[in-house]
């Protein structure tokens, strides 16, 4: 049962054939668009289903805290409302953390598992109510400067001046709602004592100029998933798969070759 507004805003592919399903889920404040210079490499070779969280891009929000298992199940549900019954996951950030959800509970639906820019517990608790505050008060226009700037590496601004506007008007059209139910799921959310139990295949990406979730959290999954895979994309802060594309990218389609 779908508990959130989620919803699959693409379903994608290039591909000919028996199709593959991959499931891509964004990071907080972010939508689907967040992915735009992995789509074309990635359907050539998925069925490419591009989620927004809620009240972010397409999707609704309801006027309420949700938890990483929710939006895990509405991941399922989406898959299940495409006819997908198993796929390669692929998240960012919060995206990442739903993938590390998602192989452990359901890890019958998950083929493999690229979780990026991630953690078993991302940030305090602290620090996500205080944000849950800073948006009550000022809404998100409030946050713009500080929170993107944490995004990206100090070049990309001059590398991918179109990526960076498409991302910033994208934050600060998501709906508020939306993104203090999802920041109310990263408080919330747990895993370091139960991902040595995620047996599907796993890379883990991390930026080595990430603060938000440092090459630190990416080293302890990887210390703790067995069998598990771990790139550090250099020069890049916490959106990797935007910051770095090509090297993003490659690090994907390699692991895909090896499973």
């Amino acid at each position: 049962m779908r508990t959130t507004g989620l919803t699959g805003t693409l379903d994608w592919t290039d591909t000919e054939g028996e199709e593959r399903a991959l499931v891509l889920v964004h990071s907080l404040g972010t939508a689907s668009s967040l992915w735009m210079r992995q789509m074309e490499p990635f359907s050539e070779m998925r069925r490419v289903i591009a989620i927004d969280l809620p009240g972010h891009g397409a999707s609704t929000a309801d006027d309420r805290e949700y938890t990483i298992e929710e939006l895990g199940q509405d991941v399922l549900a989406v898959c299940d409302d495409a006819g997908v019954d198993r796929f390669d996951y692929c998240g960012i950030s919060i995206g990442g953390q739903i993938g590390l959800w998602l192989a452990l509970e359901a890890p019958e639906r998950v083929t493999s598992l690229v979780a990026a820019c991630t953690a078993a517990r991302i940030g305090t608790a602290d620090k996500w109510s205080e944000r849950i505050e800073a948006v009550r008060d000022g809404g998100l226009d409030s946050l713009l400067s500080t929170v993107v700037a944490g995004w990206f590496s100090p070049s990309f601004a001059d590398r991918d001046p179109e990526g960076l506007e498409t991302i910033r008007r994208v934050f600060t059209s998501t709906d508020p709602i939306g993104y203090i139910g999802c920041c109310a799921a990263l408080r919330d959310a747990d895993l370091r004592d139960r991902v040595t139990h995620i047996s599907v295949p796993t890379l883990l990406v991390a930026g080595s100029l990430d603060v938000s979730t440092p090459v630190s959290d990416a080293e302890f999954l990887h210390e703790r998933i067995p069998g598990s895979s771990l790139a550090v994309i250099e020069d890049s802060a916490h959106l990797a798969c935007l910051d770095r594309p090509g090297d993003f990218t490659r690090a994907v389609l390699e692991a895909w070759a090896k499973w």
